[in-house]
């Protein structure tokens, strides 16, 4: 699976107006309530932060994965945002985050889950520059680009 054959063009934000972690979070749930992804960004801003606090999703590389399964989503959610400042995610991170890839998806395809997941992480660890690349994107489709280029790369 690779995130660009799921990945929604308009949920791709090149920059983030917030700079820590709920505020980040806040701003990424309302963006996709404004998109009529979601019907209530609070439950899922609740939900993405109770998962917050059975672990960091900050996974070094500059990236943080923050996820939720959700009970009435019918079809998984990815957003990606850039946050070009960067911040720590989690108090214990050593470098900022500046890629942030929400995933949410429906309870009951927790397979499904952990393909996107797989897929999140696979490109964080493809070869090259990828953060460098996603900063100097100047639109969203600059930044699908990017993402397809690194999707395509080997290991």
């Amino acid at each position: 699976m690779k995130l660009s054959n799921i990945i929604d063009q308009e949920l791709l934000l090149i920059e983030l107006n917030s700079d820590n972690t709920n505020e980040v979070l806040k701003e990424m749930t309302e963006v996709l309530k404004e998109k009529n992804k979601i019907s209530d960004s609070k439950t899922i801003l609740i939900k993405l932060l109770e998962r917050e606090k059975l672990a960091s999703t900050s996974i070094g590389k500059n990236t943080a994965i923050p996820h939720a399964k959700i009970r009435d989503l019918k079809n998984p959610i990815i957003m990606i945002a850039i946050c070009k400042k960067g911040f720590l995610y989690h108090p214990s991170d050593e470098e900022p985050v500046h890629l942030i890839i929400l995933v949410l998806s429906p309870s009951g395809a927790p397979a499904l889950h952990l393909q996107i997941l797989a897929a999140a992480a696979s490109l964080i660890k493809k070869p090259g520059d990828l953060i460098g690349e996603l900063l100097k994107a100047k639109n969203n489709t600059q930044l699908a680009e990017t993402i397809i280029k690194f999707e395509e790369k080997n290991d």
